[in-house]
C-alpha cells in the first residue's frame, strides 16, 4: 500500500477527513466568512498545536506561465491535513504568497497560500 493510501485510509479510519485533489471527504470543511472585499474567505479553525514538518516535495519543471505553490499543512476538524504542493497558471500581475502559521494568545492560525497584487 502506498503512502498516500495509507494515510487516507488511516485518517478515513479515525473518523478524521482526508482531501483528494483538494476536495475534502468526511469530517468538518471550513466555514465561509465574508473577506473586506466581500468576497466570501474561509475561516479555519485555530490549533493548539503547530503543523507537523514539511514534506519535502520535487518541484516538477516550470513552463513561464506557471508558478509552483508548496504543500503545506492546513487545520481540518481538529488535526494538520498536508496538501500536496501544485502547478498553477501565474495571474498577470499578481504575486503568490504561500500557506503560513502565526502563533497568538496559545494557538496557532492558519493562512492558506494566496495571490496579492503585485
Amino acid at each position: 500500500m502506498n503512502r498516500f493510501a495509507l494515510a487516507l485510509t488511516l485518517s478515513l479510519s479515525l473518523g478524521a477527513c482526508a482531501a483528494v485533489d483538494g476536495n475534502f471527504m468526511g469530517g468538518k470543511t471550513p466555514v465561509s466568512a465574508a473577506s473586506k472585499e466581500g468576497a466570501t474567505a474561509v475561516a479555519f479553525e485555530p490549533m493548539s498545536s503547530v503543523p507537523p514538518a514539511p514534506i519535502k516535495e520535487d518541484v516538477p519543471s516550470l513552463l513561464s506561465s506557471d508558478v509552483w505553490v508548496p504543500g503545506y499543512y492546513q487545520p481540518v476538524a481538529g488535526n494538520w491535513l498536508w496538501h500536496q504542493g501544485q502547478v498553477r497558471d501565474q495571474k498577470d500581475g499578481y504575486k503568490l504568497i504561500p500557506a503560513s502559521y502565526r502563533e497568538q494568545g496559545g494557538k496557532v492560525y492558519f493562512t492558506p497560500p494566496n495571490y496579492i497584487k503585485k
